[in-house]
This record gives C-alpha cells, sequence and structure tokens, in this order.
C-alpha cells in the first residue's frame, strides 16, 4: 500500500475514529454520497451505477461556492472557475494582453486573495458552529485512574452490548484522545472522547417494596440546580422544614443526594411556612463555622468567619440520614414555583 501510494504521490493521513475533527474530508464525502443516492434512486435516472455518476457529482462539488465566499474549490485549484459548453457558444474568450512573468504574478495573487477569503469564512463557520455545539454539550475531563466505559461495534449482533468494560485510563494524550486498559486482560486501547464515557459501578439491585421503588422514583427526578423542601429525619422536631438547593443529583450507586441548606429569614424570623408566598420570602445560604456552629449572612450584611464553608449535606434514601420530600423541582425566583408551593 505504501508502494502505491508513493507511486501516484497520495499523501495519506490518519485520524481516530468518531472524531470527525480530526477528518475534514467526512463532510465532502457525506455530501458526494447524499448526491450519488439521489442520482442512481430516481426513477427517471439515467445510469444505476455510481460509478458512471462520480464524476458528474465531482464536477457538480467542485463548481460550488464554499458557503460565505465567492470561491469554489475548483478556482482554488485552477485560478479560474470551470466553463460550460454554453459558455464557449455566448462568444471568443478575451485574450489578456501579459507577459508570462505578469500573468504569474496576477495568477499568484489571486490565489492568495481567495485562500485568504475562505479561511475568513471557515472561521467564522467555525466560531458559529461552536455556538450551536456549546448550548447542548458539556465536555468532560477525565483524569488518569478513572473508571470508564468503551464504546465498541458488536457488529450484526443486535443482542451484544455495545459499551465495553470498565477500563482505566492511564494517559491522556490529547484533550480528545485517551489511553484505556482492560481491567481484565491488560490491554492498552486508544479511544476518542466520544468513545468513552465515566462509569461510576454497576447500579445494585433492589428488592423492595412498592413504597421504596416509589421513593426512588422521586429522588430520581430530582433535578441539579432546583430547590426542595423537606423534612430530616434526624431533627428531634419532626414538624420543622428546611429549604435547600440540589446540588449532587441522585447517584444510583450510593443512593444518595447532595443538598445546598438554606435559611428562611422572612418576616419575624419564622420557621418555614408551606402557606407563607414565595414573594414575602427572603432565604439565604446556610454556612458552618470551623467549630461546627451553623449560621448565615441575614440580608447580606453579616461578614463571614474565617474558615467558614456552605453546608453541604449528602442524604440517604434509607436510614438515619435520610429525608422526606415535601416540595420538589422548584425554583424560588420563578412564579410558577410559586403556584406549585401553595398547591401543596
Amino acid at each position: 500500500m505504501q508502494t502505491f501510494l508513493k507511486q501516484f504521490k497520495i499523501r495519506c493521513g490518519y485520524s481516530i475514529p468518531y472524531h470527525p475533527q480530526s477528518n475534514p474530508v467526512e463532510r465532502v464525502h457525506r455530501y458526494i454520497n447524499a448526491l450519488l443516492r439521489v442520482a442512481v434512486s430516481r426513477s427517471d435516472a439515467v445510469h444505476d451505477d455510481w460509478a458512471v455518476c462520480l464524476p458528474y457529482v465531482e464536477f457538480s462539488y467542485d463548481e460550488k461556492f464554499i458557503p460565505g465566499t465567492k470561491v469554489s474549490p475548483f478556482m482554488l485549484h485552477n485560478g479560474y472557475q470551470p466553463l460550460y459548453p454554453e459558455d464557449l457558444a455566448k462568444g471568443p474568450i478575451k485574450c489578456q494582453n501579459k507577459t508570462y512573468q505578469e500573468k504569474l504574478e496576477f495568477t499568484t495573487e489571486m490565489f492568495e486573495q481567495m485562500e485568504e477569503i475562505v479561511r475568513e469564512a471557515n472561521e467564522e463557520a467555525k466560531a458559529k458552529q461552536k455556538v450551536n455545539h456549546d448550548a447542548t454539550h458539556f465536555d468532560v475531563e477525565l483524569q488518569v485512574g478513572d473508571s470508564v466505559l468503551h464504546y465498541c461495534e458488536a457488529g450484526l449482533d443486535k443482542l451484544h452490548f455495545k459499551w465495553h468494560g470498565p477500563y482505566e485510563v492511564v494517559e491522556k494524550k490529547s484533550p480528545v484522545k485517551y489511553i484505556i486498559k482492560d481491567a481484565l486482560d491488560g490491554q492498552l486501547v486508544e479511544a476518542s472522547v466520544q468513545q468513552i464515557i465515566p462509569f461510576y459501578g454497576e447500579e445494585p439491585v433492589y428488592d423492595d417494596d412498592d413504597e421504596m421503588i416509589q421513593s426512588r422514583g422521586e429522588w430520581k427526578s430530582l433535578k441539579h440546580g432546583t430547590f426542595v423542601v423537606f423534612k430530616r429525619h434526624d431533627d428531634v422536631s419532626w414538624d420543622h422544614l428546611h429549604v435547600g438547593e440540589i446540588t449532587q443529583a441522585y447517584n444510583s450507586v450510593t443512593g444518595a443526594i447532595e443538598i445546598l441548606h438554606y435559611v428562611d429569614m422572612g418576616p419575624n424570623d419564622r420557621t418555614w411556612d408551606p402557606a407563607k408566598s414565595m414573594e414575602k420570602r427572603r432565604i439565604f445560604v446556610e454556612y458552618v463555622d470551623p467549630e461546627g456552629n451553623s449560621y448565615t449572612r441575614k440580608r447580606n450584611t453579616t461578614q463571614l468567619i474565617p474558615g467558614s464553608t456552605e453546608f453541604r449535606r449528602k442524604y440517604a434514601l434509607q436510614g438515619r440520614e435520610s429525608i422526606t420530600i415535601i416540595v420538589k423541582n422548584f425554583n424560588r425566583r420563578l412564579h410558577e414555583s410559586q403556584r406549585l408551593f401553595k398547591e401543596k
């Protein structure tokens, strides 16, 4: 293969799978495949062999302007747009009275201008694509030693799982490429970030009654960043209600959630009253000083005690540290949350 490529002066490069950013020809292949599919599948198609249609599809792509420019791939390669047979019938081609050196300098300058135009258009297109991509995606930063699952095709057998593992991350070669090791045989695999996902352990199998299954489903529905009103089972006064923000959603392995506690500093510093309008509430983050005492910055005028941290606590679905959810998934800044809270 190397001899063949060298003989025909073909430059061959390799890219990691499932990472189209490293293989720009994939977008070209997608366009050509779509045109070939239309050309051979139409009822009035002249040819049913895609190889016969390929030169015409290639010509169609080469003479098409690159988005955001008036430059085509044909122009970047030859310096001018291709001529059609009807173009020759319009009249004789004008002769340019230029020397060879003048023609060479003019063509070189034109190529440089076209390349700069295409480069700027590509940068603008990438910026727009990044905005659209970042709106719906988030980056996962894996560290050496993390456990992951590896995605690999299972062939035509649809009954086998396509995610295999667990694997261990042993090296990070780039922001999108990792070296992972099979936990069973120690085999090293080079994988793209699109092919691996974090592995947190197997979800335990439960043999619970209907009430516990319902409670677990309720906990799984708690959304990160929303507020909940709850009762703590370890409270001496069972009628005391707490409010907090979900900072870690339900973990199926540990069976726990993390809540950032808030304190209701409404009129007369009363305890949480479900009937009180949300518009009349003033809730503030609860802090813990180095001695373990909790406090809050009333109206954000109180200075933080040095060494204090936000009062975050993990609560389990069962046991002494369990809680009962009274109101879930509301945002204290939304009017909809007020309506939900009054219904409760």
